[in-house]
């Protein structure tokens, strides 16, 4: 198609060869660096996973968190407080564990006036003060997520209620031992 073009216009098409020069550099004195190099802060370690443990590092400075996160399970009650006071208290369903824990969160349910409401909690919020497991179930149901118990007989019930009643019961227990 070039060539068509190029007799047309009365242009010549002819090739150049292009020779490649080499040059060679002298290996007994090194290039002077301009800036010094950087020291290594990494050492040779996964840039995610050295992300993951500076994040980890800022935001569970104790190991806490990272601590509680690993030993609640499906089915524990827990209370959860943030630093404006409130609190809120349900059943864990599911624990989502992200990658070195840093995107962890908890699936707490709850019912409040036979509503059930649920609320998926960040471990590592900043506005959490502290999370207390309040009760651990005698016997856990099956399966590392619990979603099935919406709505069924398995369902929570007021779990506030059924705290009180429970400490209520204990102070009845622990005063007929003492008399």
């Amino acid at each position: 198609m070039f060539g068509l073009i190029a007799k047309r216009t009365g242009f010549r098409t002819s090739s150049v060869a292009v020779h490649s020069v080499r040059t060679f550099v002298s290996l007994k004195h090194p290039k002077p660096t301009v800036f010094e190099p950087l020291p290594k802060k990494r050492n040779g370690q996964n840039v995610m996973e050295y992300l993951h443990k500076q994040l980890l590092k800022n935001h569970d400075p104790t190991g806490q968190r990272t601590k509680l996160i690993n030993t609640l399970h499906a089915g524990d009650i827990i209370k959860i407080t943030y630093m404006d006071r409130s609190d809120v208290t349900g059943q864990i369903i599911a624990i989502k564990k992200g990658q070195y824990n840093l995107g962890g969160n908890i699936l707490i349910r709850s019912k409040l006036t036979r509503v059930g409401s649920e609320l998926r909690v960040p471990v590592f919020n900043p506005n959490i003060r502290f999370i207390e497991r309040l009760e651990k179930p005698e016997e856990y149901l099956p399966g590392i997520k619990q979603y099935y118990i919406r709505e069924t007989s398995q369902d929570v019930a007021d779990i506030e209620a059924r705290i009180k009643a429970k400490r209520a019961e204990e102070l009845k227990q622990s005063k007929g031992l003492k008399q």
